[in-house]
C-alpha cells in the first residue's frame, strides 16, 4: 500500500494521468467525495477521500488531492510541450491513433481469427473477453483532450481526470475483474474499500498517519501540509525537483530537434497510415489477415518468451491433459542457438522485415524463437532452433553474411545499402 502514494508523483511529472485509472464499482461515496473536497480534510481524510474516488472512478479525486501550485504546475507543463510541439508531427500521431482504434473495433472479428492471434499462449475466449475495454482505453486516450496541440494548450488536469480519467478507470476495472484471484485475496477494489487510514500523531503541519490494507503489514506514512491540503512528505520534498528537470528537458527542446525528427516521424506515420488504409480496405477476411498477419508475426513468435521472462505462465487453451504447455517447456538449448550480430543499431520498425525474413529462412516457422536485443550501436537476434549453422547463413537474404563463426555459433550480417 504504501507504494500508492509515492506513485502519484511519478504519474503527475510525466505527464500520464491516465495510469493513475483505478478500478471498483460505482456506489454513493461518489457524491460524498465531491463535497469533501470543499472542505478542509485532515491527514487521513485526505487519502481516503482520494482512495474512494479512484475506487469509485472519480478521478478528479486525484486532482482535487493535489495543492493548486502543484496543479498549476501540471497544466503548464502541458500548455508549454504544446507551445513547443510541431502540430503535424503530434496530431499525426494521434490521428493514427485514432484509425487504429476504430479498426480494433470495427475488425475485431477478423481479428480474432487471426491465426497469429490464434496461436498465441492465451485462450482465445480469453482474448475476446480483454478486447473491449482495451480498445476502449486505447479510443479514449486517442480522441481526449491529448490528442491535438490546440486541445493541449488549454489543457487542464481536474477536466481531464472528469471525464477521460473516469472512462479509463471504468475500462481498467472491466480489465482488473478479468484477472484470476487467488482463493481468498480480496480484488483491488475490495481491498481500497477495506483500507483504514488512521492519524498516529499530528504536530502542526506534519503528521504520521497508519495506512492498514487487508492481506499486507500496516504502514506508517509522514504527511505535511501544503497550501491546506495534506499530501505525502515524499511527494512534497521531491515536487518541485522533479518539476525543475521537466522544466529543463522542455527547454531544451528546441525547434531544430523537433524538425531533426520531424522526417522520420512523418515517415514513420506515413507507413502505418498506408497499412492502417490496406487493413480498413479489405474486401474479405482473408484479404485483410493477408496483410495482417505478416505485422503480428513478430509478434506471435516473442509473446511466449515475452511472458516467461516476466515470470508469467502462459495460458493455454489446449491441448489437454499431459500435452506440452508452453510455459514449462524447457531452456533453449545452447547448441541450437545462433546469434547473429548487425553492427547497427536498428528500430523496431526496422527490426521487422529482419524477423520476417528470418521465418522465411527456417524450416518450421511456428516452432522458432526469435530474441532481437540491442547492445550500444549493435543489434542482436538468437535463434533458435539452428542446427546447421553454415547452411543457415546461406539462406539469409536481408543482407550478406559478412563472417560465420560456426563454433561460436554466430552469423555477422553486412545489412543491404
Amino acid at each position: 500500500m504504501k507504494k500508492l502514494i509515492p506513485l502519484f508523483a511519478l504519474v503527475f511529472i510525466v505527464g500520464t494521468l491516465p495510469l493513475l485509472s483505478g478500478c471498483g464499482n460505482p456506489a454513493d461515496p461518489g457524491a460524498q467525495g465531491a463535497a469533501e473536497s470543499a472542505k478542509p480534510l485532515g491527514p487521513d481524510e485526505s487519502i481516503l477521500a482520494m482512495l474512494n474516488g479512484v475506487n469509485n472512478q472519480q478521478m478528479e479525486a486525484v486532482w482535487n488531492f493535489l495543492p493548486a501550485s502543484y496543479q498549476q504546475d501540471v497544466n503548464g507543463i502541458a500548455h508549454e510541450f504544446a507551445s513547443k510541439m510541431d502540430p503535424e508531427m503530434y496530431n499525426g500521431t494521434f490521428e493514427t491513433g485514432q484509425r487504429l482504434a476504430k479498426l480494433l473495433k470495427d475488425k475485431k472479428e477478423y481479428i480474432l481469427k487471426n491465426q497469429m492471434i490464434q496461436g498465441l499462449p492465451v485462450p482465445p475466449e480469453k482474448m475476446d473477453e480483454f478486447w473491449d475495454p482495451t480498445t476502449n482505453i486505447i479510443s479514449a486516450l486517442m480522441n481526449s483532450d491529448l490528442s491535438s496541440l490546440d486541445k493541449l494548450k488549454s489543457f487542464d488536469g481536474g477536466k481531464f481526470l472528469s471525464t477521460t480519467g473516469n472512462q479509463l478507470a471504468k475500462n481498467v476495472m472491466a480489465l482488473s475483474s478479468l484477472v484470476p484471484q487467488k482463493e481468498g485475496e480480496p480484488s483491488f477494489s475490495e481491498k481500497l474499500k477495506q483500507t483504514k487510514v488512521t492519524v498516529v500523531k499530528t504536530e502542526g503541519d506534519t503528521a504520521t498517519i497508519k495506512i492498514e490494507a487487508p492481506g499486507e503489514e500496516p504502514k506508517e506514512e509522514q504527511m505535511v501540509k501544503v497550501e491546506g491540503k495534506w499530501i505525502p512528505k515524499n511527494l512534497a520534498d521531491n515536487w518541485d525537483t522533479k518539476m525543475a528537470d521537466v522544466r529543463k528537458k522542455l527547454a531544451d527542446l528546441t525547434p531544430e530537434q523537433v524538425t531533426a525528427q520531424k522526417e522520420q516521424t512523418l515517415a514513420g506515420i506515413k507507413q502505418v497510415n498506408e497499412t492502417l488504409a490496406k487493413l480498413e480496405n479489405a474486401k474479405s477476411e482473408e484479404e485483410f489477415n493477408k496483410t495482417l498477419s505478416p505485422i503480428l508475426a513478430p509478434v506471435a513468435m516473442l509473446a511466449p518468451m515475452m511472458m516467461m521472462q516476466l515470470g508469467q505462465q502462459p495460458m493455454m487453451g489446449g491441448p489437454g491433459p499431459g500435452g506440452p504447455s508452453l510455459g514449462e517447456n524447457p531452456p533453449a538449448d545452447p547448441n541450437q542457438i545462433v546469434t547473429i550480430v548487425i553492427e547497427k543499431k536498428l528500430s523496431n520498425a526496422e527490426q521487422d522485415p529482419i524477423i520476417e525474413q528470418i521465418l522465411l529462412s527456417v524450416d518450421d516457422s511456428e516452432q522458432v524463437n526469435i530474441v532481437p536485443m540491442a547492445e550500444g550501436e549493435t543489434t542482436i537476434f538468437k535463434i533458435s532452433p539452428v542446427t546447421d549453422v553454415e547452411a543457415f547463413a546461406k539462406k539469409i537474404k536481408f543482407g550478406k553474411p559478412a563472417k560465420v563463426d560456426a563454433k561460436k555459433r554466430s552469423i555477422t550480417v553486412e545489412l543491404e545499402k
